[in-house]
C-alpha cells in the first residue's frame, strides 16, 4: 500500500547570540505550553523554551501542558539561560524556577518532545534521556489512555530500516524519495484513516485519508510530495535529526521513531 513520503524539513534559522551570563526576571503570563512572558531589567519580552515543543492548540494534551506551565512558573522568579532568537523574534532560553530546568521538567513529564535533537546546546542529553525515559514509561503525550483514549495499542510501526528521511541530492528536488514506512505487524486489519504522521516541529502534519485500511503484514510509504501534507510541496525530516510520530484519529501516539 502506498500513499506518499516525506523529506527533511527547511525552516528559518534563529539567531543565535553569544553565551552570557543568566538574566534574571519575573514571569508575568503564561501564552502556551512553551511560551512565556517575562519582565526582566530590561524590559518585558516573549521567551520561547529552547529545544523542545509542546503540542499545539488543538492538539492532544495541549491544554495539560499548558496548565502545568502554569502551575509552575506563573508569577515566579526565573532564571533565563538565553540561546537565541528564533524567527518569530522571541527569546529563545532555558528556563529555571528554583533550579529546576522548566524545559527537561516538561519533556520528564511527558509534556513536551526534544526539537532540535543534535544542536549544540549542554542539555542535549539530559533531554534525550528524559524524552526516552518518559516514551518508555508512557507518561504524558505518551501514555496509551492519552487523549481519553481506549483499547490496546494496535501492532503498527515505524519501520527505521525501511525509511529514508534524507536522499541524495537536494531536498526540495527529491520530495518522492524521501519517506517514512508504516507497517503492521498485528494481526488485525488496522483502518488508518484520520490518523496522523508529524514531525517534532510545529508544522508538517500528515493526515490519512479515510479508510485507508493497513492489512496485517502490509506496509505504507509516506513520502512528502503526498497530498495529505500541511503544509505541502515542501521537505519534511531534517537532514539532522528529527522524530516521526505516528498518531491514532484521538491523538495518541502509537509509534515513536528518533533518528
Amino acid at each position: 500500500m502506498l500513499l506518499a513520503a516525506c523529506t527533511p524539513t527547511t525552516q528559518p534559522e534563529p539567531t543565535t547570540i553569544a553565551a552570557a551570563r543568566p538574566i534574571d526576571g519575573v514571569v508575568v503570563s503564561i501564552i502556551d505550553g512553551d511560551t512565556i512572558r517575562v519582565i526582566t531589567g530590561g524590559g518585558e519580552i516573549t521567551v520561547r523554551l529552547a529545544a523542545i515543543n509542546t503540542p499545539d492548540q488543538g492538539e492532544c494534551q495541549h491544554e495539560e501542558a499548558r496548565a502545568w506551565l502554569d502551575a509552575m512558573a506563573d508569577g515566579a522568579d526565573v532564571s533565563l539561560e538565553v540561546v537565541g532568537i528564533d524567527q518569530f523574534d522571541r527569546t529563545l532560553a532555558h528556563v529555571f524556577v528554583d533550579n529546576n530546568h522548566i524545559n527537561r521538567e516538561l519533556v520528564s513529564i511527558g509534556m513536551a518532545v526534544v526539537s532540535n535533537p543534535n544542536e549544540d546546546n549542554p542539555y542535549r542529553a539530559a533531554l534525550l534521556e528524559a524524552e526516552h525515559d518518559a516514551f518508555g514509561s508512557r507518561r504524558g503525550l505518551w501514555a496509551s489512555d492519552a487523549c481519553d483514549s481506549t483499547g490496546l495499542l494496535p501492532d503498527v510501526v515505524i519501520d527505521a530500516e525501511a525509511s529514508v528521511p534524507d536522499p541524495p541530492g537536494p531536498d526540495d528536488a527529491r520530495l518522492s524519495d524521501e519517506y517514512v514506512t508504516i507497517v503492521n505487524r498485528g494481526g488485525e486489519i488496522v483502518d488508518l484513516g484520520g490518523w496522523t504522521l508529524r514531525d517534532t516541529s510545529s508544522r508538517h502534519r500528515y493526515t490519512f485519508p479515510q479508510s485507508a485500511f493497513l492489512g496485517p503484514g502490509d506496509e505504507v510509504q509516506v513520502n512528502s510530495e503526498a497530498a495529505g501534507w500541511d503544509p505541502g510541496d515542501n521537505p519534511v525530516w531534517n537532514n539532522d535529526g528529527d522524530m516521526a510520530l505516528l498518531l491514532d484519529e484521538s491523538g495518541r501516539v502509537i509509534s515513536r521513531w528518533r533518528y
